[in-house]
């Protein structure tokens, strides 16, 4: 056993059994269940939740169980499945997810507030192995797309959207004037100066209003517990679009089959895993709702060539078998000093031509 193995075994120990615990049942529960979402081709995937095309897709359900694995954990998870759907084309890949939730929460401005969230996650590279479904391992990284409620309205949710009544001095380097309430955006505009926005500065795309003002998924790398990382901006290139009706989340999250790793292709099947996160019910970081893997595969389109073929195989066979069968009844009549079989069909033509000639003959 190696020291790598033997660490990890120990990291999993007691916390893995808790987490066993509450996933096995479930498993069992869904034991008869499909565990592969199949991704249809279509034209154009969809980029938002009531476009008609998704009713048409395949479905899956998936249960979450509460993270339990790493601290800290949750031994009750708010959001207990997720429903998804997929459609590809020939540059993204789309899924809508839908989750039920009580509230929607949206994070606005406070350290006392959480926003809603869910998550997607596959291997970095499939190639190399399935990875931890808990943000994968050293060797085998994974990557995650998490939408966030709150980087949907963004850059305008702000302080004054959590205190609409506020009053407000000045904003210097803002660009706004005295009396103006600035958002974080207005930093990143014309006369402000995002150097005062220290963290959006130095390149965090929790603060990048600019990022999030155009997209409201953050693309993650991750290589154990505690390791996740945001991919650099010129590769978020996920895109997101949510709606919140009747305690029900309906997502869309767009990501290119074009990976930094790997190329989604036809006909290929990707471990997925998901999360999700009840800013209500103060979950953030790894207190989380999770899967373990599932299996996302996309569709091979059959073509005529591919219907017709065994078609053609058939009557390949046939062919054969009938030119073998009269090449065996020519050398029997021969053998036994009869006309061969072609003597006989050219025979019976005549005598066939002849009545029909005979018959006309009547007739007229």
């Amino acid at each position: 056993m190696t020291p790598t193995t033997l660490a990890r075994r120990r990291l999993l120990g007691v916390p893995f059994a808790a987490l066993a615990g509450s996933l096995l049942p479930q498993r069992r529960a869904h034991a008869q269940e499909k565990a592969t979402l199949l991704a249809r081709l279509v034209a154009k995937a969809p980029a938002t939740p009531e476009d008609p095309a998704w009713e048409r897709a395949d479905a899956l359900d998936v249960p979450l169980s509460p993270q339990a694995v790493v601290k800290p954990r949750r031994y009750e998870a708010s959001v207990t499945a997720v429903a998804v759907r997929a459609l590809y084309d020939d540059s993204r890949l789309a899924l809508r997810l839908q989750w039920r939730d009580a509230a929607s929460e949206a994070m606005k401005g406070g350290v006392s507030a959480f926003r809603d969230a869910l998550a997607v996650e596959f291997p970095a590279d499939p190639k190399a192995g399935i990875p931890f479904f808990g943000m994968g391992e050293a060797n085998r990284p994974v990557t995650i797309y998490q939408w966030k409620s709150d980087w949907q309205p963004a850059p305008r949710n702000d302080v004054d959207e959590r205190y609409p009544n506020m009053a407000v001095d000045w904003y210097p380097f803002s660009g706004r004037g005295a009396g103006e309430i600035a958002e974080l955006g207005d930093y990143g505009g014309k006369g402000g100066d995002k150097a005062f926005v220290t963290s959006w500065a130095a390149g965090n795309t929790l603060a990048d209003a600019a990022l999030q003002g155009q997209r409201a998924v953050e693309k993650l790398v991750a290589r154990g517990f505690g390791t996740v990382a945001p991919a650099p901006s010129d590769r978020q290139d996920g895109e997101a679009l949510a709606a919140w009706k009747d305690g029900v989340w309906t997502a869309v999250l767009s990501i290119p089959l074009a990976q930094e790793q790997f190329t989604f292709t036809r006909g290929q099947t990707v471990p997925v895993a998901f999360a999700a996160w009840d800013g209500a019910k103060s979950e953030r970081g790894g207190e989380k709702a999770v899967s373990t893997w599932y299996f996302l595969s996309l569709e091979q389109p059959v073509g005529v060539v591919t219907y017709a073929a065994p078609l053609l195989a058939l009557a390949g066979a046939a062919t054969v078998e009938l030119a073998g069968l009269h090449a065996l009844r020519t050398r029997r009549a021969q053998a036994a000093g009869e006309e061969p079989p072609r003597a006989q069909w050219r025979a019976w033509s005549a005598d066939l031509r002849a009545w029909l000639a005979r018959r006309r003959a009547a007739g007229g």
